[in-house]
Protein backbone atom coordinates (compact mmCIF):
# COMPACT_ATOMS: atom_id res chain seq x y z
CA UNK A 1 0.00 0.00 0.00
CA UNK A 2 1.38 3.03 -0.75
CA UNK A 3 1.09 5.65 2.03
CA UNK A 4 1.29 8.96 0.31
CA UNK A 5 -2.32 8.45 -1.72
CA UNK A 6 -3.36 8.81 1.88
CA UNK A 7 -4.60 12.52 1.64
CA UNK A 8 -8.49 13.59 2.32
CA UNK A 9 -7.94 14.89 6.08
CA UNK A 10 -7.43 18.41 4.88
CA UNK A 11 -9.77 20.38 3.61
CA UNK A 12 -9.48 20.14 -0.46
CA UNK A 13 -9.15 24.17 -1.42
CA UNK A 14 -5.76 24.50 1.51
CA UNK A 15 -4.21 21.19 0.31
CA UNK A 16 -4.70 22.20 -3.66
CA UNK A 17 -3.07 26.37 -2.80
CA UNK A 18 -0.49 24.11 -0.40
CA UNK A 19 0.26 22.02 -3.28
CA UNK A 20 0.51 25.04 -5.54
CA UNK A 21 2.89 26.51 -3.37
CA UNK A 22 5.67 23.74 -2.53
CA UNK A 23 5.39 23.48 -7.20
CA UNK A 24 5.94 26.94 -8.01
CA UNK A 25 7.79 28.92 -5.01
CA UNK A 26 11.41 29.84 -5.63
CA UNK A 27 13.78 29.59 -2.97
CA UNK A 28 15.35 32.91 -1.76
CA UNK A 29 18.35 34.38 -3.65
CA UNK A 30 20.60 33.56 -0.31
CA UNK A 31 20.55 30.64 2.23
CA UNK A 32 22.57 30.24 5.61
CA UNK A 33 22.56 27.08 6.99
CA UNK A 34 24.30 24.57 8.99
CA UNK A 35 25.42 21.77 6.81
CA UNK A 36 27.00 19.02 9.03
CA UNK A 37 28.54 18.43 12.31
CA UNK A 38 31.40 21.13 11.17
CA UNK A 39 30.61 23.02 7.62
CA UNK A 40 28.18 26.16 7.47
CA UNK A 41 26.75 26.80 4.39
CA UNK A 42 25.86 29.55 2.02
CA UNK A 43 23.71 29.25 -1.15
CA UNK A 44 23.47 31.90 -3.59
CA UNK A 45 21.46 31.86 -6.13
CA UNK A 46 22.17 33.22 -10.07
CA UNK A 47 19.24 33.88 -12.44
CA UNK A 48 20.30 32.31 -15.75
CA UNK A 49 19.79 34.52 -18.57
CA UNK A 50 17.22 34.40 -21.78
CA UNK A 51 19.37 36.34 -23.92
CA UNK A 52 22.57 38.36 -23.16
CA UNK A 53 24.82 37.82 -20.53
CA UNK A 54 24.59 38.56 -16.80
CA UNK A 55 27.26 39.69 -14.70
CA UNK A 56 27.07 39.39 -10.67
CA UNK A 57 28.94 39.48 -7.67
CA UNK A 58 29.04 37.76 -4.21
CA UNK A 59 30.66 39.71 -1.21
CA UNK A 60 31.21 37.36 1.93
CA UNK A 61 32.71 38.58 5.04
CA UNK A 62 32.87 35.15 7.31
CA UNK A 63 34.41 36.19 10.91
CA UNK A 64 35.83 33.36 13.02
CA UNK A 65 37.87 32.55 16.25
CA UNK A 66 41.10 32.61 15.25
CA UNK A 67 41.67 28.89 16.33
CA UNK A 68 39.04 28.34 13.44
CA UNK A 69 41.24 29.39 10.84
CA UNK A 70 44.44 27.47 9.11
CA UNK A 71 47.32 29.00 9.01
CA UNK A 72 47.99 27.89 5.48
CA UNK A 73 45.41 29.11 2.40
CA UNK A 74 42.21 29.81 3.29
CA UNK A 75 40.87 27.79 0.40
CA UNK A 76 41.73 24.60 2.37
CA UNK A 77 38.79 25.39 4.18
CA UNK A 78 36.60 26.79 1.96
CA UNK A 79 34.07 24.32 -0.23
CA UNK A 80 32.53 25.68 -3.19
CA UNK A 81 29.90 24.10 -6.10
CA UNK A 82 28.39 25.04 -8.87
CA UNK A 83 24.74 23.15 -9.85
CA UNK A 84 21.47 24.19 -11.50
CA UNK A 85 18.09 25.12 -10.08
CA UNK A 86 16.09 22.36 -11.79
CA UNK A 87 12.58 22.67 -12.97
CA UNK A 88 9.67 23.75 -10.85
CA UNK A 89 7.38 20.75 -12.66
CA UNK A 90 7.86 17.00 -12.60
CA UNK A 91 8.07 15.96 -15.93
CA UNK A 92 5.46 13.75 -17.37
CA UNK A 93 5.26 10.23 -17.30
CA UNK A 94 6.36 9.95 -21.28
CA UNK A 95 9.58 11.51 -20.82
CA UNK A 96 11.60 8.49 -19.68
CA UNK A 97 15.06 9.56 -20.30
CA UNK A 98 17.03 8.60 -17.11
CA UNK A 99 18.53 11.93 -17.15
CA UNK A 100 14.56 13.18 -16.42
CA UNK A 101 13.56 10.70 -14.36
CA UNK A 102 16.69 11.82 -11.84
CA UNK A 103 16.28 15.50 -12.57
CA UNK A 104 12.03 14.75 -11.56
CA UNK A 105 13.18 12.82 -8.16
CA UNK A 106 15.82 15.92 -7.04
CA UNK A 107 12.16 18.42 -7.91
CA UNK A 108 9.87 16.62 -5.94
CA UNK A 109 12.86 16.42 -3.09
CA UNK A 110 12.84 20.51 -3.16
CA UNK A 111 8.98 20.07 -3.10
CA UNK A 112 8.94 18.46 0.00
CA UNK A 113 11.60 21.11 1.55
CA UNK A 114 9.34 23.75 0.69
CA UNK A 115 6.13 21.41 2.62
CA UNK A 116 7.95 21.05 5.86
CA UNK A 117 9.39 24.66 5.78
CA UNK A 118 5.28 25.60 5.49
CA UNK A 119 4.71 22.78 8.10
CA UNK A 120 6.80 24.65 10.34
CA UNK A 121 5.33 28.03 10.43
CA UNK A 122 1.71 26.21 10.79
CA UNK A 123 3.33 25.18 13.72
CA UNK A 124 4.34 28.29 14.84
CA UNK A 125 1.52 30.16 14.33
CA UNK A 126 -0.02 27.49 16.43
CA UNK A 127 1.78 28.02 19.66
CA UNK A 128 2.03 32.15 18.91
CA UNK A 129 -0.60 32.87 21.56
CA UNK A 130 -4.21 32.57 22.53
CA UNK A 131 -5.61 34.79 19.21
CA UNK A 132 -3.11 32.63 16.87
CA UNK A 133 -3.98 29.20 18.90
CA UNK A 134 -7.42 29.73 17.47
CA UNK A 135 -6.59 28.88 13.45
CA UNK A 136 -4.58 25.42 15.08
CA UNK A 137 -6.56 21.70 14.42
CA UNK A 138 -5.78 19.13 12.49
CA UNK A 139 -6.52 20.47 9.24
CA UNK A 140 -4.71 23.86 10.05
CA UNK A 141 -1.88 21.92 10.59
CA UNK A 142 -1.82 19.13 8.44
CA UNK A 143 -2.28 20.82 5.22
CA UNK A 144 1.49 20.85 4.71
CA UNK A 145 1.55 17.01 5.35
CA UNK A 146 -0.99 16.43 3.14
CA UNK A 147 0.15 18.42 0.43
CA UNK A 148 3.34 16.71 0.55
CA UNK A 149 2.07 13.10 0.59
CA UNK A 150 -0.55 14.41 -2.53
CA UNK A 151 2.79 15.05 -4.27
CA UNK A 152 4.89 11.94 -3.60
CA UNK A 153 1.89 9.97 -4.93
CA UNK A 154 1.86 12.05 -8.28
CA UNK A 155 5.14 11.86 -8.59
CA UNK A 156 5.44 7.55 -8.10
CA UNK A 157 2.30 7.65 -10.77
CA UNK A 158 5.05 9.70 -13.07
CA UNK A 159 8.17 8.44 -12.43
CA UNK A 160 8.15 5.06 -10.89
CA UNK A 161 5.55 3.12 -12.57
CA UNK A 162 6.78 1.02 -15.69
CA UNK A 163 6.10 1.34 -19.36
CA UNK A 164 6.48 -1.63 -21.59
CA UNK A 165 8.86 0.03 -23.86
CA UNK A 166 10.96 0.62 -20.64
CA UNK A 167 14.78 -0.64 -21.55
CA UNK A 168 16.85 -2.42 -18.50
CA UNK A 169 18.28 0.87 -17.30
CA UNK A 170 15.01 2.90 -17.42
CA UNK A 171 13.66 0.19 -15.28
CA UNK A 172 16.55 0.48 -12.58
CA UNK A 173 16.01 4.17 -12.65
CA UNK A 174 12.58 3.92 -11.94
CA UNK A 175 13.32 1.36 -9.00
CA UNK A 176 16.14 3.74 -7.70
CA UNK A 177 13.75 6.75 -7.88
CA UNK A 178 11.30 5.23 -6.03
CA UNK A 179 13.51 4.38 -2.92
CA UNK A 180 14.75 8.05 -2.78
CA UNK A 181 11.10 9.56 -2.95
CA UNK A 182 10.58 7.23 0.10
CA UNK A 183 14.34 8.05 2.19
CA UNK A 184 13.11 11.73 1.27
CA UNK A 185 9.52 11.20 2.73
CA UNK A 186 10.42 9.90 5.61
CA UNK A 187 13.36 12.22 6.10
CA UNK A 188 10.33 14.97 5.77
CA UNK A 189 8.37 13.38 8.09
CA UNK A 190 10.69 12.72 10.72
CA UNK A 191 11.45 16.37 10.90
CA UNK A 192 7.44 17.24 10.95
CA UNK A 193 7.37 15.14 14.04
CA UNK A 194 10.17 16.56 15.64
CA UNK A 195 8.95 19.95 15.04
CA UNK A 196 5.77 19.38 16.06
CA UNK A 197 6.64 17.75 19.34
CA UNK A 198 8.92 21.10 20.05
CA UNK A 199 6.13 23.45 19.43
CA UNK A 200 4.02 21.71 21.71
CA UNK A 201 6.61 20.92 24.40
CA UNK A 202 6.89 24.99 23.79
CA UNK A 203 3.34 26.43 23.46
CA UNK A 204 0.29 26.75 26.25
CA UNK A 205 -2.30 24.06 24.28
CA UNK A 206 -0.28 21.30 23.61
CA UNK A 207 -3.40 19.06 23.02
CA UNK A 208 -3.96 21.15 19.73
CA UNK A 209 -1.00 19.32 18.30
CA UNK A 210 -2.25 15.53 18.86
CA UNK A 211 -4.34 15.16 15.99
CA UNK A 212 -1.26 16.03 14.15
CA UNK A 213 0.73 13.46 15.93
CA UNK A 214 -1.52 10.60 14.82
CA UNK A 215 -1.72 11.84 11.38
CA UNK A 216 2.29 11.69 11.31
CA UNK A 217 2.89 8.08 13.00
CA UNK A 218 -0.03 6.80 10.25
CA UNK A 219 1.95 8.30 7.23
CA UNK A 220 5.12 6.75 8.95
CA UNK A 221 3.71 3.75 9.43
CA UNK A 222 2.12 3.32 5.91
CA UNK A 223 5.31 4.24 4.35
CA UNK A 224 7.38 1.64 5.98
CA UNK A 225 4.71 -0.97 4.82
CA UNK A 226 4.72 0.37 1.53
CA UNK A 227 8.95 0.04 1.57
CA UNK A 228 8.86 -3.77 3.11
CA UNK A 229 6.48 -4.65 -0.05
CA UNK A 230 9.10 -2.95 -2.38
CA UNK A 231 12.31 -4.66 -0.90
CA UNK A 232 13.86 -1.91 0.29
CA UNK A 233 15.95 -1.62 3.20
CA UNK A 234 14.30 -1.33 6.78
CA UNK A 235 15.03 2.24 8.32
CA UNK A 236 13.73 1.32 12.27
CA UNK A 237 15.88 -2.10 13.26
CA UNK A 238 17.26 -2.10 16.24
CA UNK A 239 20.60 -3.09 15.20
CA UNK A 240 22.85 -0.63 14.62
CA UNK A 241 24.55 -2.04 11.86
CA UNK A 242 21.26 -1.50 10.00
CA UNK A 243 20.80 1.78 10.52
CA UNK A 244 24.49 2.70 9.37
CA UNK A 245 23.50 0.37 5.98
CA UNK A 246 20.64 2.55 5.76
CA UNK A 247 22.68 6.31 6.26
CA UNK A 248 25.37 4.77 3.81
CA UNK A 249 22.35 3.83 1.37
CA UNK A 250 20.51 7.25 1.78
CA UNK A 251 23.49 9.02 1.63
CA UNK A 252 24.14 7.20 -2.04
CA UNK A 253 20.81 7.92 -3.43
CA UNK A 254 21.31 11.56 -2.69
CA UNK A 255 24.82 11.50 -4.39
CA UNK A 256 23.14 9.63 -7.58
CA UNK A 257 20.33 12.18 -7.97
CA UNK A 258 21.83 15.27 -7.15
CA UNK A 259 24.55 14.98 -9.32
CA UNK A 260 22.27 15.70 -12.23
CA UNK A 261 22.41 19.52 -11.52
CA UNK A 262 25.74 19.99 -10.82
CA UNK A 263 27.71 21.77 -13.20
CA UNK A 264 31.72 20.71 -14.59
CA UNK A 265 34.07 22.54 -12.60
CA UNK A 266 37.09 23.85 -14.40
CA UNK A 267 39.38 25.78 -11.89
CA UNK A 268 42.66 27.44 -11.85
CA UNK A 269 44.97 28.16 -9.13
CA UNK A 270 46.83 31.26 -10.34
CA UNK A 271 47.95 32.83 -7.14
CA UNK A 272 50.36 29.39 -6.44
CA UNK A 273 51.81 30.53 -9.99
CA UNK A 274 52.13 33.95 -9.04
CA UNK A 275 53.90 32.96 -5.63
CA UNK A 276 56.33 30.76 -7.37
CA UNK A 277 57.15 33.72 -9.91
CA UNK A 278 57.59 36.18 -7.26
CA UNK A 279 59.26 33.71 -4.68
CA UNK A 280 62.19 33.66 -7.10
CA UNK A 281 62.25 37.92 -8.32
CA UNK A 282 62.22 38.27 -4.47
CA UNK A 283 65.03 36.17 -3.97
CA UNK A 284 67.34 37.89 -6.89
CA UNK A 285 66.48 41.17 -5.68
CA UNK A 286 67.29 40.08 -1.60
CA UNK A 287 70.36 38.54 -2.94
CA UNK A 288 71.70 41.53 -5.53
CA UNK A 289 70.80 43.89 -2.57
CA UNK A 290 72.85 42.20 0.46
CA UNK A 291 75.34 40.49 -1.72
CA UNK A 292 76.92 43.70 -3.50
CA UNK A 293 77.72 45.54 0.07
CA UNK A 294 79.24 42.18 1.22
CA UNK A 295 81.42 41.70 -2.06
CA UNK A 296 82.21 45.59 -1.22
CA UNK A 297 83.39 45.32 2.26
CA UNK A 298 85.51 42.00 1.57
CA UNK A 299 87.58 43.47 -1.21
CA UNK A 300 88.25 46.89 0.08
CA UNK A 301 88.94 45.86 3.82
CA UNK A 302 90.33 42.49 2.59
CA UNK A 303 93.41 42.52 4.64
CA UNK A 304 92.25 43.70 7.70
CA UNK A 305 90.17 40.37 8.04
CA UNK A 306 92.69 39.49 10.94
CA UNK A 307 89.88 39.64 13.25
CA UNK A 308 89.55 35.82 12.49
CA UNK A 309 86.39 33.90 10.98
CA UNK A 310 84.18 34.74 13.79
CA UNK A 311 84.03 38.41 12.42
CA UNK A 312 83.54 36.69 9.24
CA UNK A 313 80.52 34.63 10.00
CA UNK A 314 78.54 37.05 12.00
CA UNK A 315 78.74 39.27 8.44
CA UNK A 316 77.57 36.36 6.62
CA UNK A 317 74.65 35.72 9.20
CA UNK A 318 73.07 39.40 9.24
CA UNK A 319 73.64 39.25 5.48
CA UNK A 320 71.54 36.03 4.71
CA UNK A 321 69.00 37.61 7.84
CA UNK A 322 68.54 40.87 5.72
CA UNK A 323 68.19 38.72 2.42
CA UNK A 324 65.15 36.45 3.53
CA UNK A 325 63.53 39.13 5.09
CA UNK A 326 63.81 41.31 1.90
CA UNK A 327 63.12 38.50 -0.01
CA UNK A 328 59.53 37.57 2.31
CA UNK A 329 58.50 41.36 1.91
CA UNK A 330 59.36 41.64 -1.78
CA UNK A 331 57.19 38.65 -2.70
CA UNK A 332 53.95 39.51 -0.54
CA UNK A 333 54.27 42.87 -2.02
CA UNK A 334 54.33 41.79 -5.45
CA UNK A 335 51.91 38.89 -4.65
CA UNK A 336 49.27 40.95 -3.49
CA UNK A 337 49.77 43.80 -6.61
CA UNK A 338 49.37 40.96 -8.98
CA UNK A 339 46.15 39.14 -7.45
CA UNK A 340 44.76 42.68 -6.80
CA UNK A 341 44.72 43.55 -10.63
CA UNK A 342 44.28 39.49 -11.59
CA UNK A 343 42.54 36.89 -9.44
CA UNK A 344 43.46 34.13 -6.71
CA UNK A 345 41.59 31.48 -8.71
CA UNK A 346 39.89 31.49 -12.38
CA UNK A 347 36.37 29.38 -12.34
CA UNK A 348 34.92 27.74 -15.55
CA UNK A 349 31.66 25.74 -14.99
CA UNK A 350 30.14 23.80 -18.07
CA UNK A 351 27.18 21.90 -18.77
CA UNK A 352 28.23 18.14 -18.64
CA UNK A 353 28.61 16.37 -22.03
CA UNK A 354 25.05 14.07 -21.24
CA UNK A 355 23.22 16.77 -21.44
CA UNK A 356 24.38 19.07 -24.11
CA UNK A 357 27.45 17.72 -26.12
CA UNK A 358 28.70 20.67 -26.67
CA UNK A 359 29.86 21.31 -23.10
CA UNK A 360 28.72 24.81 -23.33
CA UNK A 361 30.44 27.13 -20.59
CA UNK A 362 27.11 28.79 -18.38
CA UNK A 363 29.51 30.38 -15.71
CA UNK A 364 33.08 32.02 -16.37
CA UNK A 365 34.23 33.78 -12.93
CA UNK A 366 37.01 35.59 -10.88
CA UNK A 367 37.70 34.61 -7.00
CA UNK A 368 40.21 35.72 -4.32
CA UNK A 369 39.69 34.50 -0.62
CA UNK A 370 41.65 36.06 1.56
CA UNK A 371 42.08 35.97 5.66
CA UNK A 372 43.34 38.40 8.57
CA UNK A 373 43.95 38.42 12.06
CA UNK A 374 42.69 40.92 14.32
CA UNK A 375 40.46 42.22 17.78
CA UNK A 376 37.85 41.94 19.73
CA UNK A 377 36.62 43.52 22.57
CA UNK A 378 35.89 40.26 25.03
CA UNK A 379 31.79 40.48 25.03
CA UNK A 380 32.27 39.11 28.35
CA UNK A 381 33.34 42.18 29.90
CA UNK A 382 34.52 44.85 27.32
CA UNK A 383 34.69 47.72 29.81
CA UNK A 384 38.08 45.98 31.25
CA UNK A 385 40.43 46.33 28.22
CA UNK A 386 39.96 42.43 27.18
CA UNK A 387 40.09 41.41 24.08
CA UNK A 388 39.85 38.14 21.85
CA UNK A 389 41.45 37.58 18.07
CA UNK A 390 39.49 36.39 15.39
CA UNK A 391 39.92 36.07 11.90
CA UNK A 392 38.11 37.50 9.12
CA UNK A 393 37.89 35.12 5.74
CA UNK A 394 36.65 37.75 3.33
CA UNK A 395 35.56 36.14 -0.16
CA UNK A 396 34.71 37.94 -3.28
CA UNK A 397 33.47 36.68 -6.29
CA UNK A 398 33.11 37.95 -9.60
CA UNK A 399 31.65 36.51 -12.97
CA UNK A 400 29.43 35.98 -15.56
CA UNK A 401 26.37 33.75 -16.41
CA UNK A 402 25.52 32.84 -20.06
CA UNK A 403 22.50 32.27 -21.90
CA UNK A 404 22.21 28.71 -22.60
CA UNK A 405 18.83 28.02 -24.30
CA UNK A 406 19.08 24.22 -24.03
CA UNK A 407 18.75 24.36 -20.29
CA UNK A 408 16.00 27.65 -20.74
CA UNK A 409 13.79 25.08 -22.32
CA UNK A 410 14.34 22.36 -19.96
CA UNK A 411 12.84 24.67 -17.05
CA UNK A 412 16.22 25.89 -15.67
CA UNK A 413 15.79 29.36 -14.22
CA UNK A 414 18.69 29.87 -11.48
CA UNK A 415 22.52 28.92 -11.01
CA UNK A 416 23.32 28.55 -7.37
CA UNK A 417 26.48 28.98 -5.96
CA UNK A 418 27.37 26.50 -2.95
CA UNK A 419 29.85 27.68 -0.37
CA UNK A 420 30.60 25.53 2.55
CA UNK A 421 33.39 26.76 5.23
CA UNK A 422 34.53 23.61 7.33
CA UNK A 423 35.15 24.96 11.39
CA UNK A 424 36.15 21.37 12.61
CA UNK A 425 39.67 23.10 14.37
CA UNK A 426 37.30 24.82 16.74
CA UNK A 427 33.96 23.30 17.34
CA UNK A 428 34.97 19.85 17.29
CA UNK A 429 32.94 17.23 15.11
CA UNK A 430 29.25 17.71 17.45
CA UNK A 431 29.25 21.26 18.71
CA UNK A 432 28.29 23.18 15.65
CA UNK A 433 24.89 22.18 15.62
CA UNK A 434 24.37 24.47 18.67
CA UNK A 435 25.12 27.39 16.59
CA UNK A 436 22.02 29.24 16.36
CA UNK A 437 23.41 32.67 14.36
CA UNK A 438 27.21 32.30 12.88
CA UNK A 439 28.76 35.97 12.91
CA UNK A 440 28.61 36.10 9.26
CA UNK A 441 27.52 39.37 7.05
CA UNK A 442 26.98 38.57 3.06
CA UNK A 443 27.77 41.97 1.87
CA UNK A 444 26.41 41.27 -2.01
CA UNK A 445 24.52 38.18 -3.57
CA UNK A 446 22.54 39.46 -6.27
CA UNK A 447 23.34 40.46 -9.70
CA UNK A 448 25.18 44.08 -10.77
Amino acid sequence: MDGSADTTRAPLGAEEAALLEIAAAEETAIRLRIHDASRIEWIVAVPLPRERPLPYQIDVELEVPASAAGRDAPWDQLQTFTRLDGPTQIASSADVTIDALRRGAVTLTRMLARAREGFARHCGSATAGPVESGLAGEPFLSVWLDAALRAVHDAREKLTHPATHDLAPIARERTLVDEYVSVRLLDMLADADRISRECAAEGTTPQVFEGVFARIARALRDEMAYRRSRGFLEAQSASGEAVERYIARSASLKKHFEEVLFLDRESEQLDERVQLWTRMAGALVAGIVVTLPVQLILSRRGGELGVGLIALALLTGIAYAVREHIKERGRSWLTGKMVRFQSQRVLRCRVPARRVPRRDVVVEAREWCRQTTCSRPDPLHPEAGASLRVTQVQYLHRGTVRPQMDLWNAGVRRVLHIFRYDLSPVVGQNSIRRLRDPRMTRRRGRPV
